[in-house]
C-alpha cells in the first residue's frame, strides 16, 4: 500500500488532485493506493503526530491559518525527524522561497496542476520508497512476516523472545537481539543490551534514556553512553551534508 496525503485549504484543489490520481491508476507503478485529504496544516500535523505515516504528501505552501506549508515541512523533517516521507509542494506562485529547500522536497508543482507532472512525481516517489522500503523478515509459528525497516520503532529482548514495536502494531517472535542486530542497516542503534532502536524515530536524547516518537522511554546503559553520543553526532553530520 502506497499512502498519499493531500493538504490544501482549497477543497477544489484537493478534489482535483484526488481525481487526477484515481484516473491515472493505469499509469501509476503501485496499484494499491490510499488517499487522505486535509484542509489545514494543523490537521495534517496532528495526524502525523498520532502515528500515521505517509509515503508522499502533496502540500500547499500558502495557508490562511497560522501554520503554513513550510512550517509543516519543517515539523516533519526537524521535529519528527522524518526524512523518508516525500513532500511535493504545490503553489499558485511560480517562484519559491529559498527556505523551502531546507525541507528537501521531492518537487514543486504550480497550480493549475498538470496531470502528467502529478503522475511523474507519484511514480518517482514510489521508486524511491521501494529502495528505502526494504523488509525485515521473521517467523511466527509457520508464518513468515515481513515489516518495512522504515515502520520499525524498536526491538526489545524478552528472554528467548523479542518484541518488535511499530507505530500501530507489535509482534513477538523467537530470536535474540544480537542475531537481529546483525541483519539490520546501520540506522538501527543499540543503546542497551535489551534494545535495538531505529534512529529515525528517536524524539529526544537524554543522558540515560531515549524518548521514542510514540512516547515510549528506553534506557541507555552507562557503558554505551559515549557510543550513542558518537553515533548521534555522526548521523547529524550526515544529515547536514545531504
Amino acid at each position: 500500500m502506497f499512502n498519499i496525503a493531500i493538504c490544501d485549504d482549497v477543497m477544489a484543489v484537493c478534489d482535483e488532485l484526488k481525481r487526477i490520481i484515481l484516473d491515472a491508476k493505469g499509469y501509476i507503478l503501485c496499484k494499491e493506493i490510499s488517499i487522505n485529504i486535509f484542509y489545514s496544516g494543523d490537521a495534517l500535523v496532528k495526524d502525523l503526530k498520532d502515528g500515521y505515516r505517509y509515503d508522499l504528501i502533496f502540500l500547499d505552501i500558502e495557508f490562511e491559518t497560522e501554520i503554513n506549508g513550510v512550517m509543516v515541512g519543517r515539523i516533519i523533517r526537524e521535529e519528527m525527524d522524518d526524512y523518508i516521507t516525500q513532500i511535493v509542494y504545490i503553489s499558485s506562485r511560480g517562484n519559491y522561497d529559498r527556505q523551502l529547500f531546507d525541507v528537501q522536497p521531492l518537487h514543486f508543482l504550480q497550480k493549475p496542476l498538470e496531470p502528467q507532472r502529478v503522475i511523474h512525481d507519484i511514480n518517482l516517489a514510489m521508486k524511491i520508497s521501494e529502495k528505502e522500503n526494504k523488509l525485515f523478515e521473521f517467523k511466527i509459528c509457520r508464518n513468515i512476516i515481513k515489516v518495512p525497516y522504515k515502520d520499525i520503532l524498536y526491538f526489545e529482548s524478552m528472554g528467548r523472545e523479542t518484541k518488535l514495536v511499530c507505530h500501530n502494531e507489535k509482534f513477538i517472535f523467537y530470536d535474540n537481539i544480537y542475531n537481529i542486530h546483525n541483519k539490520l542497516p546501520d540506522f538501527f542503534i543499540v543503546p542497551h543490551r535489551s534494545y535495538i532502536v531505529n534512529y529515525g524515530f528517536i524524539k529526544c536524547f537524554k543522558v540515560d534514556e531515549l524518548v521514542i516518537s510514540n512516547g515510549d522511554i528506553l534506557p541507555i546503559s552507562r557503558n554505551r553512553r559515549n557510543e550513542i553520543r558518537e553515533k548521534q553526532a555522526l548521523f547529524e553530520r550526515k544529515r547536514i551534508q545531504q
